[in-house]
């Protein structure tokens, strides 16, 4: 068997494996990253970057990559709502003032070249089966490449391979120990954006209405990206009859989505999941540490997960660098993972929190929420501080906002007082269980709050 040496062994060559590879090779380590397809090639996941995503990018280097597949930059965010539309600039996160959208195959590419430009070595078509372990230290990986059976020993494991990590899971974290259980499936496709050319393909929006929350993003080629986030039960119809069933599905917001997709042609296959879990998992250990999906995934209904992914593989590389270049103890490695976990998830709870939220299989656009969205519009930049991470939701949408929401809603409809009232009871716990999370911080804590979902199914771990 072939043996070889690095200091970091990346598993996963997509967004947050790139980014860890590309700052460790940037200041001199050795890094291997391997990823078990080629690329590119498509993945079920969300294709956005908002601007603070896209200001990630900036910082790795992979920006002027991405800006040559030529994606329209949207410098506005829109919340339709009924009546109510919020057309709002994005917040400037480091001189970035504009999300893109581009698919994921173009996307990923672009992240590994860059991370191979620094110095990485990026190799597809390795398929990792198993963690190194000496004395109770992950030590390495195996894998295979080419039908043969290979070892690559390093000083830190980074597993970087998604939700269904086979990292996480030779690591013995395979179960969350803390998540909530999925209100909403997702199905998304291309197509003909019918408005390019005009304000709508420089503008990101979404959607709300019955019991269904949909984005339409102007992406690269004169296209756009439709996201549409039924209750998860509808997904089931979706695959059964894709475009009758789509068409269905905007005929239920005819003077919203429907108006802003109508006449789209040459739509592309649908994708589809009812499993959107939102999920920590244990992140770090002796050796070891999950970046992106593999240690923490948010519902894609709040379009952060690109953002996170780049952020704190980004940090994981920056905690890491020091260390290593001074070979520093495998205690002090150790902590600075373990730091490192702690920092995403202080930064991801409350985003956390607000996906679950919304994940929820509830009205999307109730009166009340039609309210509190509306307190928002006129403000050049304000609630798309949500989607950008540039505050934290309780800040963007705080008691202010709900208070003069709610006032708003019992005065406009009088008809829906007892609705509005019970409403707006049912969504205090919440309200006050995440703001007890953010005073009473706790490291993984499992401890569920009113936001969250229990009793998800999660799958039986991989075999050796």
């Amino acid at each position: 068997m072939t043996v070889e040496h690095a200091d970091v062994v990346v598993v996963g060559g997509r967004l947050s494996g790139s980014a860890v590879a590309t700052v460790l090779a940037r200041a001199g380590r050795k890094v291997v990253v391997l990823e078990r397809r080629s690329l590119p090639s498509d993945t079920l996941s969300t294709h956005v970057l908002v601007p603070s995503a896209v200001a990630e990018a900036a910082r790795l280097g992979a920006l002027e990559r991405l800006l040559a597949l030529d994606p329209p930059r949207c410098h506005h965010v829109h919340v339709g709502c009924g009546e109510v539309q919020v057309l709002e600039h994005w917040s400037s996160i480091e001189g970035v003032g504009y999300g893109l959208c581009i698919p994921r195959p173009e996307q990923d590419l672009a992240f590994a070249e860059t991370a191979r430009a620094a110095g990485a070595e990026v190799r597809e078509q390795a398929d990792v089966t198993d963690v190194i372990w000496e004395g109770g230290r992950a030590v390495g990986v195996r894998f295979t490449s080419d039908g043969r059976r290979r070892e690559i020993r390093a000083r830190v494991v980074v597993g970087a391979d998604g939700r269904r990590s086979t990292i996480a899971a030779r690591c013995g974290v395979w179960r969350p120990y803390r998540g909530s259980r999925n209100g909403r499936g997702a199905a998304y496709r291309y197509m003909t954006d019918p408005k390019a050319g005009t304000a709508w393909a420089a503008t990101m929006s979404q959607w709300r209405w019955g019991t269904t929350i949909g984005y339409t993003f102007p992406t690269t080629g004169g296209r756009v990206l439709c996201l549409l986030m039924p209750p998860a039960e509808r997904i089931a119809e979706l695959r059964r009859d894709p475009d009758d069933g789509w068409d269905a599905l905007l005929a239920e917001d005819p003077d919203g989505i429907g108006e802003r997709l109508r006449g789209a042609e040459d739509r592309s296959k649908l994708r589809s999941t009812a499993e959107t879990i939102s999920f920590f998992r244990a992140s770090s250990g002796p050796g070891w540490a999950l970046a992106g999906d593999a240690g923490h995934f948010k519902d894609p209904v709040i379009g952060s997960g690109q953002r996170d992914a780049l952020r704190f593989g980004r940090r994981l590389g920056e905690e890491l660098v020091p260390l290593l270049a001074e070979a520093a103890p495998d205690s002090a490695v150790d902590a600075a993972l373990r730091a490192w976990e702690r920092e995403r998830d202080r930064e991801c709870l409350p985003s956390y929190h607000w996906g679950c939220r919304e994940s929820a299989p509830k009205p999307p656009a109730t009166a009340l929420q039609r309210e509190v969205i509306r307190t928002f519009a006129g403000h050049p930049e304000h609630l798309g501080d949500n989607f950008n991470r540039a505050r934290t939701p309780e800040r963007v949408v705080g008691p202010g906002s709900l208070v003069l929401g709610l006032l708003n809603a019992l005065h406009r409809h009088p008809g829906q007082r007892g609705t509005i009232l019970r409403e707006a009871l049912d969504e205090l716990p919440a309200e006050l269980g995440i703001r007890a999370d953010r005073w009473l911080p706790s490291f993984r804590a499992s401890t569920s709050r009113p936001s969250e979902r229990p009793g998800f199914a999660w799958p039986a771990s991989p075999g050796p």
